[in-house]
């Protein structure tokens, strides 16, 4: 993220636990034979480093994983080791505009290849979201509908549909209606998550000003990238996340989401449950957001939100992810209600109910863990990480509070 234009990284990331006590396996449970050699189709390797563990989950449930995916990847080593069970090369995929013609070329691609009938397209990236929604379609298996996902990827959408819909009431223009907005107010990208090229601003002129910053970048990406202006909600931030079936809502669960302010830019730094709203105002940011969810069209799998509460204007949904959180969230959710979120959202495509999920509890009432990224407060190029985090886990080994030290980053990145 960007602060006073001078990058800077997430380099580090700790879940910490209180009180004094060992967590639950965050092994997977036994392969149910109700997913068991089922076949999924999964778009994009992603980063091997963030992606291995995904891909090495569906494999130990017993999935048939056809991967598609563009040429010269890491997920030909995944093919090698036996993970995924197909690599259907589609050129260009990873560069082409996510539309009904790339859709219709991965069908294509995945019939040319002999690949076998699926029973549910899985995604965990932000990149393929709407491609991902367009197949799923195509070939006929549960997803959440594609103008339901474009609603969430697209900030301005979302805004749109909730107000239309009576459950907000938000001040949100596009740049050229500036001088209605009430300020301080948030500039921010149409599309993006995690707070990326997020700024608070003034006042007009400082909106103008990092307007025409951005603008001047000279890239492509820059001039074609939608930013929207909308008003500041001065209150606490949470992360919620909900879990969908055939419409119906049958999990949701909130936690405090940590956001560090440096000066006019926001990071997520973290996520601690229990939340530090009252129980009242846990249930208000729940049924708010289930009536969100309900209203922008989505209907299956594991949901990711991020919500801000103020006493004046009550919650207000900043984004919503048509996927699981990323970060700590699904570490979290193992360690505090026993869930593999994975499992969860792929029992929730293959039609294998979740509806017990209702009745889903804290394992432990009495604890309290938090998850937190450590910034850098410098620019630069990472080096030494290894030996840091070796040094690190040393330290820390057998201390009965820290459940894991995972370094974010590595040598050589800015």
């Amino acid at each position: 993220f960007w602060t006073s234009g001078v990058a800077e990284a997430v380099v580090l990331g700790a879940v910490i636990r209180f009180p004094r006590s060992l967590p639950p396996s965050r092994q997977m449970a036994s392969v149910e034979n109700d997913v068991c050699r089922r076949v999924v189709v999964v778009i994009g390797s992603g980063v091997r480093a963030r992606s291995i563990e995904m891909f090495e989950k569906l494999h130990a449930m017993g999935l048939q994983v056809v991967l598609v995916d563009d040429r010269d990847t890491w997920a030909a080593q995944m093919l090698a080791s036996g993970l995924i069970r197909q690599l259907v090369e589609v050129p260009g995929v990873s560069a082409r505009a996510q539309d009904a013609s790339l859709a219709d070329a991965v069908v294509e691609a995945l019939s040319a290849a002999g690949a076998p009938p699926a029973d549910a397209v899985y995604n965990a990236y932000n990149k393929y979201l709407l491609l991902s929604s367009l197949v799923a379609e195509r070939l006929g298996v549960a997803t959440n509908p594609y103008d339901a996902v474009r609603r969430c990827v697209y900030k301005h959408e979302t805004r749109k549909c909730l107000v239309a819909a009576g459950l907000e009431d938000w001040l949100s223009f596009s740049m050229g209606a500036v001088a209605k907005m009430r300020f301080p107010a948030v500039l921010k990208p149409a599309k993006g998550s995690g707070s990326s090229g997020v700024v608070k601003v003034a006042s007009e002129a400082e909106a103008m000003d990092e307007f025409f910053k951005r603008k001047a970048r000279g890239s492509q990406a820059a001039q074609d990238e939608v930013l929207i202006l909308e008003e500041y909600i001065d209150g606490p931030e949470v992360g919620v996340e909900i879990v969908m079936q055939a419409g119906a809502v049958v999990f949701c669960s909130v936690m405090d989401a940590a956001k560090q302010s440096s000066g006019a830019y926001f990071q997520g730094t973290g996520r601690s449950y229990p939340s530090s709203l009252s129980p009242l105002v846990q249930a208000m940011v729940s049924s708010h957001c289930i009536a969100a969810v309900t209203t922008l069209g989505l209907t299956s799998g594991v949901l990711d939100m991020d919500v801000r509460y103020s006493e004046a204007s009550g919650p207000r949904v900043l984004e919503v992810n048509a996927r699981m959180g990323g970060g700590s969230v699904a570490v979290m959710h193992s360690i505090v209600y026993g869930l593999d979120l994975v499992g969860v959202h792929l029992r929730a495509l293959l039609g294998c109910s979740v509806r017990h999920l209702a009745a889903r509890m804290p394992t432990d009432p009495t604890m309290h863990y938090e998850a937190a990224w450590v910034m850098s407060p410098y620019d630069g190029v990472i080096v030494g990480m290894a030996p840091f985090a070796e040094r690190l886990h040393a330290t820390f080994r057998e201390h009965p509070n820290i459940v894991e030290i995972v370094p974010l980053i590595g040598d050589g990145k800015t």
